[in-house]
């Protein structure tokens, strides 16, 4: 059996959700492989860090000016910023994502780094993001399935047959 954390970050994984810090101090965006897919970036520059602004000339120039607006909000306020805009890949063209953060401050009130995911959404992605329910459901039958619970998996179908999921 897998571990919670393991499952969690399988899950995570395979809807392709990415992670990333940004050293506001360098200018710095740290991120993993999939970050890096989505950015349509090196994985091993993104490893090592790029300026924001190459992933911001990514943005498509629609939702740019929202999303920069979004982020300075973010740094000033630390509240959680949370966006939907695309990005112009150069194989895949125009893909849709969605972006979570908070940009934390150190104990003098200065914002020093800014954390948050990126989600492409979508396909069957975005329709989990519109409705987590269905999400969640999947997910829990997915669960039950690998771990053999057979009275759990026939509840979590019926269930997503009822919310139309399926």
């Amino acid at each position: 059996m897998l571990s919670l954390n393991d499952e969690l970050n399988a899950a995570l994984l395979s809807c392709g959700m990415a992670f990333f810090s940004w050293e506001l101090a360098t200018d710095k965006v740290y991120g993993d492989v999939t970050l890096a897919e989505l950015f349509d970036v090196e994985a091993s520059a993104m490893a090592s860090g790029v300026p924001i602004l190459s992933l911001v000339e990514r943005i498509s120039i629609n939702d740019r000016a929202r999303v920069a607006a979004s982020v300075h909000r973010a740094i000033s306020s630390g509240l959680l910023y949370q966006e939907r805009y695309q990005i112009n890949h150069s194989k895949r063209g125009p893909v849709d994502v969605m972006a979570i953060g908070r940009c934390l401050k150190d104990d003098a009130g200065i914002p020093f780094i800014y954390n948050g995911t990126v989600m492409e959404v979508s396909g069957g992605v975005a329709a989990s993001v519109i409705d987590p329910l269905s999400g969640y459901c999947q997910s829990a039958l997915e669960l039950a399935q690998r771990r053999g619970n057979e009275l759990a998996a026939r509840y979590l179908s019926s269930a997503l047959k009822v919310i139309g999921a399926t």
